[in-house]
């Protein structure tokens, strides 16, 4: 892990109050073409942005929104569908977890995720992506783009 995930990944381990907006997300993939991703991030900040700021909001809600602030697409640019695979509180943070299928592996897609930046304006979303042989790690702030990974 790269030292800036580290550092994101130990801000997003606990504690009441959190000076910084991060998430940190885990995409991995495997030869068989499947991917999965674990996506970390502070529930209060999550329901604030949800509209549900004193409660956890629903799955649909959730799964509503990260659909609408994360994408995965493959190196031919199509949009890899995946499907919701549950949500986990960990203290003051949430795991939610999504899978799907992509053909040709990770290396040449393109990653987008802008959870939270529409909310924060000193939001980072780290995404770690990671497959057999290889590994990278993405930076996502308000305004970027989908970014390929390499």
């Amino acid at each position: 892990m790269s030292r800036a995930a580290a550092v994101l990944a130990l801000a997003l381990a606990g504690g009441a109050a959190h000076p910084l907006h991060t998430s940190v997300t885990e995409v991995s993939s495997d030869a068989g073409g499947m991917v999965r991703v674990a996506i970390r991030l502070y529930a209060d900040d999550l329901g604030s942005a949800a509209g549900t700021p004193a409660a956890l909001p629903p799955d649909s809600t959730v799964a509503r929104y990260v659909r609408g602030r994360f994408a995965l697409r493959d190196r031919t640019d199509r949009p890899v569908l995946l499907r919701w695979d549950g949500l986990t509180r960990h203290d003051d943070a949430l795991v939610i977890r999504l899978e799907g299928s992509l053909s040709g592996g990770l290396v040449g897609a393109r990653v987008a995720n802008l959870l939270l930046t529409e909310r924060f304006h000193d939001q980072v979303n780290v995404v770690r992506a990671s497959w057999p042989g290889g590994s990278a790690t993405l930076l996502f702030t308000q305004g970027d783009a989908g970014k390929a990974v390499r």
